[in-house]
């Protein structure tokens, strides 16, 4: 795979950074949705905790609710994290397309930029992990 994308054949350069835009907003729009989600798990589990499962939460915090909680907000951190990759991953291949030249500032993350992916499947697996923890948690404080 070479180091610089290749733009897709019978688009000029503009039309294909115009498609990959919209692919990857259709991902930064499900990032986002997954950082709320998480963010509001997390507050969620609190409510739950006292509400439904009629326990004090510092009383019930155990390894599965931390695990649950380090869990969603490691998916909510690495779902803001995606949406800036996506709008870098965008700008690089704009730039190695000649659609937009860069001027100034040094850029971070430069593989990550490019390749983006690596960052969206931690996403996906913190929220998994976070949510089978909190079921857990929910099996044992409602004794089922």
């Amino acid at each position: 795979m070479p180091n610089h994308p290749v733009k897709p054949d019978g688009l000029d350069a503009q039309e294909a950074l115009e498609e990959e835009r919209k692919v990857m907003a259709a991902y930064g729009d499900t990032a986002k949705t997954y950082s709320q989600l998480s963010l509001g798990a997390l507050v969620l589990s609190v409510t739950f905790l006292e509400k439904v499962a009629d326990a004090q939460v510092s009383a019930s915090v155990d390894v599965p609710l931390v695990v649950a909680w380090c869990g969603w907000l490691v998916s909510a951190l690495a779902g803001a994290f995606y949406q800036y990759l996506a709008v870098r991953f965008l700008e690089a291949r704009g730039e190695a397309w000649g659609v937009l030249v860069r001027s100034g500032h040094r850029q971070w993350f430069r593989r990550l930029a490019q390749h983006p992916w690596p960052v969206y499947g931690v996403m996906l697996a913190a929220f998994a992990v976070g949510s089978l923890a909190f079921v857990i948690v929910g099996f044992r404080h409602l004794h089922l």
